[in-house]
């Protein structure tokens, strides 16, 4: 997908692809303005955009050529992806960051890339969070305005409008309705929640960096640590079977608690992080809907319909 769009954003600096601006750049005059909310205006441009959609969109990569790029981009990184490594008593060498392994998985066999110990270590030692791409983040620019039941939302990715669970049935009826005209109000409707402003509400912000520095656990907030005492075992843990089953009851509980006080933790982190990123900047949130038309903003880790914490954080 990243290699895609790079091609994909080279193509557009052409010369010969400036149309593909243009037609946006006319519909995005269109939205802020207003016009582009009259029914009569949007069936117009629709229509429009299905008479020319093959000339006003760049190459897509079929499920083959992904594939075959995805190979070898898999193939160059376990050739090229190198790690040092020092064992007691030998000098620092390099050795693979990744292997490969042939595995059979319900009867049929899978090549299966792993990371190798070395590498596992330094990520339990060290922050990755840096390394981390969130795929849907808030947009800096109003969205894309809805066109087609593909053709929308953000400016370098198509998407249908409906969240589609795996069914080509829906698909298909879904692409029937575009086709036949009649998804132009609703996709109005998207628009209209698409080029909505927000911004970071900067006190907010700042008192909840101030809690999260100092480690304490207010509201939903959760603590740096996990303060629960880890269950100790019993003096008759060998000969009493009760006992022992009750203890491991209880140690798992404990590491399912402990396990849920770090996820929580990453995920307040991660909030945290988009909107320092967005600080200072106004932020736009691409909706689409689901198969019953309730609409939702498709940046699924932060917006206005998240917890208590990111509805302050957004005015």
């Amino acid at each position: 997908k990243a290699i895609h769009n790079e091609i994909r954003f080279e193509q557009m600096k052409k010369r010969t692809n400036r149309h593909v601006f243009g037609h946006r750049l006319s519909l995005a005059r269109l939205a802020t303005s207003g016009k582009l909310f009259n029914m009569a205006v949007r069936r117009a441009k629709m229509r429009e955009h299905r008479e020319h959609s093959a000339d006003l969109f760049l190459d897509e990569w079929g499920l083959d050529t992904r594939i075959r790029i995805g190979s070898l981009l898999v193939s160059m990184l376990l050739e090229s992806a190198r790690i040092p490594e020092r064992r007691d008593g030998e000098a620092e060498h390099m050795v693979p960051a990744f292997h490969h392994k042939l595995e059979f998985l319900n009867g049929r066999r899978h090549g299966l890339v792993y990371p190798s110990s070395t590498l596992r270590e330094l990520f339990k030692s060290d922050s990755s969070s840096h390394a981390v791409t969130a795929r849907h983040l808030p947009m800096l620019v109003p969205p894309r305005p809805w066109m087609t039941y593909n053709s929308g939302g953000y400016l370098t990715r198509d998407e249908p409008c409906m969240r589609i669970n795996d069914g080509s049935e829906q698909l298909r009826l879904l692409k029937h309705a575009s086709n036949e005209d009649r998804l132009s109000t609703v996709l109005a409707g998207l628009d209209a929640l698409g080029m909505t402003r927000w911004a970071i509400n900067r006190p907010v912000f700042e008192a909840i960096r101030k809690v999260w520095n100092a480690g304490r656990e207010i509201a939903e907030i959760p603590a740096s640590t996990y303060n629960e005492p880890e269950p100790v075992k019993p003096a008759d843990y060998d000969e009493n079977p009760k006992a022992r089953i009750k203890h491991h009851l209880e140690t798992r509980e404990w590491m399912n608690g402990r396990a849920n006080q770090h996820s929580q933790r990453c995920d307040c982190n991660y909030k945290i992080e988009i909107a320092q990123a967005f600080m200072n900047h106004p932020m736009y949130f691409p909706h689409n809907m689901d198969f019953r038309g309730r609409a939702y903003p498709i940046p699924p880790h932060f917006n206005h319909l998240g917890n208590d914490m990111c509805r302050g954080l957004l005015t």
